[in-house]
């Protein structure tokens, strides 16, 4: 019911759970405090559907509600040039071998890991930053850096687990002279014009302004997600 999450727990240094079986709610306490006692904190996502019982018996299981996040598709092929992406360049990881350094990229603001004691932007952007390095590592295909004439602007690292592009992670460099709204048009537009033709991702509700991004580019929501922390011993 519950398992390791090994990202998380490599990120944190020390181990970190994620709830598989909604049914662990339905466990007598002692038993959901045994399972839940090797870890610094455990994560649960569920669909938020309208009437549901089971976010009515969460909180009484010491988990806390961090976040929303919306999945969605978008047709790249739909997807317009503007003159705002005019002079912006694009290279994947395996034209031009690169990687992402924590303290290059803008600060996350809004995040669920902020709920988490001690965390710091530093914190985060450190599990960016590894997270980057494995999507780097996996396809780099897929990873794609953008330039305004030699200046990298930021990168957008995706994945292929289906047969559409994920879009996993974006990530403004933190000099950076763009705007998000011109990296993720610029990105998605070079991966159509490589052949992809249906893009995935999902953001949190907390960001209006990818959310407004993805809006304008045509994209179609799906379900929320929403996301749950148990934390040891928060403060």
């Amino acid at each position: 019911m519950i398992r390791t999450h090994d990202f998380n727990t490599e990120w944190w240094g020390s181990p970190v759970g994620i709830v598989d079986d909604p049914q662990f709610f339905d466990l007598p306490q002692p038993e959901r405090e045994r399972l839940l006692s090797p870890y610094a904190w455990v994560e649960f996502r569920a669909p938020l559907k309208e009437g549901g019982s089971l976010h009515e018996t969460i909180g009484r299981a010491g988990f806390f509600f961090t976040d929303v996040q919306i999945p969605l598709q978008v047709n790249l092929d739909a997807v317009a040039d503007a003159r705002s992406i005019e002079g912006l360049a694009a290279y994947s990881a395996d034209e031009r071998p690169f990687d992402v350094a924590a303290d290059q990229m803008a600060a996350f603001r809004r995040e669920r890991f902020f709920h988490l004691p001690g965390v710091t932007a530093a914190k985060v952007n450190e599990r960016y930053a590894l997270w980057g390095k494995r999507l780097i590592k996996n396809d780099p295909a897929a990873c794609l850096a953008i330039l305004q004439g030699d200046a990298v602007q930021g990168w957008f690292l995706c994945s292929r687990p289906r047969r559409e592009i994920d879009l996993t992670l974006a990530m403004l460099h933190r000099d950076a002279a763009i705007s998000g709204s011109s990296l993720y048009r610029k990105a998605l537009r070079t991966f159509a014009a490589r052949g992809d033709t249906v893009a995935t991702s999902s953001f949190s509700v907390a960001n209006p302004a990818v959310m407004n991004i993805f809006a304008h580019l045509g994209a179609h929501f799906l379900t929320p997600i929403g996301y749950w922390l148990w934390v040891r011993n928060p403060a």
